[in-house]
């Protein structure tokens, strides 16, 4: 894997949104899992989800934005001081233009201001730190990551595999460029598997047709949209738990991390049993790994936001070493290490 340091970065503040519809997926899921539904529930951790409500056109921008404006709420500074904004989806609002500069409109930011997008679905949010950090050190400002996902209006309610999984949800952190702590960082990409969590049609490969939005019988079984997500779940949990790891033992090893030494796990909200896994093969108790997908679903690149935000407002203040990992879509993983 490929590593990364950043120096003189720290996050100035943290927020997610998420919306008030919400999903129990004991009732939603009944008419696809019948009496086995508890058994479908245990083994993702997923009892409930936040979704956005289907006619209600609330978007990923629209949750980030009002997480960012309660950010800066609480985090008061002229808005010409903020240099740039880095938003990480894969559903955007638009092909064009692009999420980042409508934003800085609608948070009334100066118009000197970088505006960037990355398209990066599980490991997203780690690499919105990377990338986010590197663009406050080279604008000399402080930049807003928003993250935000609406994954809901792409997944087939008829779809055993995806059906109660996802949910919606949006963040912003600010990154200041200041701080003596480093952040240590790794990444893994395998392309040749990109096919095991993709959405086929809508885009230039597959252009959206008069076919489109028909619901079919999948050769895996699954009914879906060609605009729906498809998922082949034991291709991305084999290679989760094949590299996932090791990944993360390589990044302990190179700095000299030890699990004793770890205060947090943040993973990405996938998979309660995937999750675990991870955590056993490290020897981290689980008690250092903060769960939230049992109430709000995998919302992708933004679990890991609403899982801080969720699971540890109240002790943000504490100094922690944390380890945090990204991983999915891709099929990709992303690592990094601070100390919050």
């Amino acid at each position: 894997m490929r590593f990364s340091t950043v120096e003189g970065v720290k996050i100035g503040g943290l927020c997610a949104c998420v919306p008030s519809n919400t999903v129990d997926n004991a009732v939603s899921g009944r008419e696809l899992f019948g009496d086995d539904i508890e058994n479908t529930i245990k083994a993702t951790g997923i009892r409930t989800r936040r979704v956005c409500s289907p006619d209600s056109g609330v978007t990923a921008l629209d949750l980030s934005v009002a997480a960012a404006k309660k950010l800066l709420e609480n985090y008061p500074m002229p808005s010409s001081s903020i240099g740039g904004v880095l938003f990480v989806t894969q559903t955007p609002d638009h092909d064009i233009p692009n999420n980042s500069s409508r934003a800085t409109y609608l948070l009334g930011l100066s118009e000197d201001c970088a505006a960037v997008d990355s398209s990066f679905g599980c490991s997203g949010y780690i690499y919105g730190l990377w990338l986010g950090a590197l663009m406050a050190r080279s604008l000399l400002a402080p930049v807003l990551l928003l993250d935000g996902e609406t994954h809901s209006y792409f997944t087939s309610p008829k779809d055993r595999s995806t059906a109660l999984l996802f949910g919606d949800a949006g963040s912003a952190t600010l990154l200041i460029p200041e701080g003596a702590e480093a952040w240590h960082f790794g990444f893994l990409t395998d392309g040749s598997r990109f096919d095991a969590l993709v959405v086929p049609d809508g885009r230039s490969r597959r252009l959206f047709n008069e076919h489109s939005l028909e619901y079919r019988t999948c050769p895996d079984g699954g009914v879906r949209r060609p605009i729906d997500i498809y998922m082949d779940g034991m291709a991305v949990f084999n290679f989760v738990v094949r590299n996932v790891p090791g990944c993360l033992e390589a990044l302990m090893k190179r700095h000299e991390i030890s699990a004793n030494g770890l205060d947090l796990l943040l993973l990405h909200q996938a998979n309660l049993y995937m999750m675990k896994q991870i955590a056993k093969k490290l020897k981290i108790p689980l008690e250092k790994m903060p769960v939230s997908l049992d109430r709000y679903g995998n919302s992708s690149s933004a679990t890991i936001p609403v899982t801080i935000c969720s699971e540890l407002s109240q002790t943000l203040s504490e100094r922690r070493r944390v380890l945090a990992s990204g991983f999915g879509a891709g099929l990709s993983v992303a690592i990094g290490s601070y100390t919050s």
